[in-house]
């Protein structure tokens, strides 16, 4: 596992934190927010490794981990002995009181070198429960020896104002689109018009825009465009569409699909078709359902879900008059 350089959107919390550390002023625990797939837990991981380095290159207010020295070394294998990573167990959605109590253990060690610091990352620290936010809030308020947490969150995200007094905040600043696009096209070798797709997927995180390149996804898109073209014709069945997005994450599918049902709203309200204008509305309002459902977790039927988006949507765009509200929606609780 390398180590992690800062990311050109974070450079300012860095010089924030390295300063602190230049002047013997850094916090015994931050709260770092930023948005999902913005970099906020490689933020963390470079701040613990310059940390852990013994030879920076430098004692300026960029100075980054070495990479080559023993320190630097054991972190990159991703089990550095001084560092704790605090996640969700595999499969759970919440940090559990067991988990913490590990911090001791960490904390009760001997060091691998005299005086090193120790690191506790937790992520998402909104996912801490209650018992464990207790327990957490323990050691928060008696830091042991030379101990730094380093909690990552999402922007407003709830939990105990406790613990959130306790800590530093250290808000990360999003990607501007050059900012994206610049550090993408660094990482990929494609062309700038996916690059800015993928982007806009992603909501503007470059992170997670580089994953959807990675998985095809922007391409991915385009052939469900063109394949919904064919729906419209006859020369698809909601079904066989239905099975072909049942392959990726259904998210991918449903917000595509919210993004091309707003598109239909406004031209259809540009060229003064109310009726419709309104029946997309309703597709949307169901796709905000539908969405909900299939993340509950309660075994939602993907499949069917899809199946019935896609037969709406040719039945609007086919301009058929059937009934569109009133509906049930209901794609849980049964195999799919």
């Amino acid at each position: 596992m390398a180590i992690d350089a800062v990311l050109p959107w974070h450079t300012d919390a860095w010089t924030q934190v390295m300063n602190q550390q230049r002047n013997q002023r850094l916090a015994h625990a931050y709260l770092i927010s930023g948005l999902p797939g913005s970099g906020r837990y490689l933020f963390a991981r470079a701040l613990a490794a310059t940390l852990l380095c013994t030879e920076l290159a430098s004692d300026e207010a960029n100075s980054t981990a070495c990479g080559h020295c023993r320190q630097c070394l054991l972190f990159d294998t991703g089990h550095h002995p001084d560092v704790l990573d605090i996640t969700p167990e595999e499969g759970k959605k919440s940090i559990k009181i067991d988990q913490i109590r590990t911090i001791s253990n960490l904390v009760n060690q001997t060091s691998n070198q005299t005086g090193a610091i120790k690191v506790i990352i937790i992520q998402p620290a909104e996912a801490l429960g209650t018992a464990a936010a207790n327990a957490l809030l323990k050691n928060l308020e008696e830091p042991p020896g030379r101990t730094l947490f380093l909690l990552i969150c999402e922007p407003g995200a709830q939990m105990l104002p406790t613990i959130r007094s306790r800590c530093q905040p250290l808000p990360l600043s999003p990607a501007t689109s050059e900012q994206g696009l610049a550090w993408l096209s660094q990482q990929s070798a494609a062309a700038q018009d996916e690059l800015a797709a993928a982007l806009t997927l992603a909501s503007g995180a470059p992170l997670r825009a580089l994953s959807l390149l990675e998985a095809g996804i922007p391409a991915w898109r385009g052939i469900v465009q063109e394949q919904l073209a064919e729906l419209a014709d006859g020369l698809m069945t909601p079904l066989q569409l239905a099975k072909y997005c049942n392959t990726q994450p259904p998210a991918y599918a449903i917000e595509l699909m919210q993004a091309l049902t707003l598109q239909q709203v406004r031209e259809a309200l540009q060229s003064q078709k109310s009726r419709r204008a309104k029946r997309f509305l309703q597709l949307g309002r169901e796709l905000v359902v539908i969405s909900r459902q299939l993340s509950s977790g309660a075994n939602p039927n993907t499949l069917m879900a899809l199946e019935y988006v896609f037969s709406t949507w040719q039945t609007i765009s086919g301009d058929k008059d059937v009934v569109q509200q009133g509906r049930e929606l209901q794609f849980t609780g049964s195999a799919g």
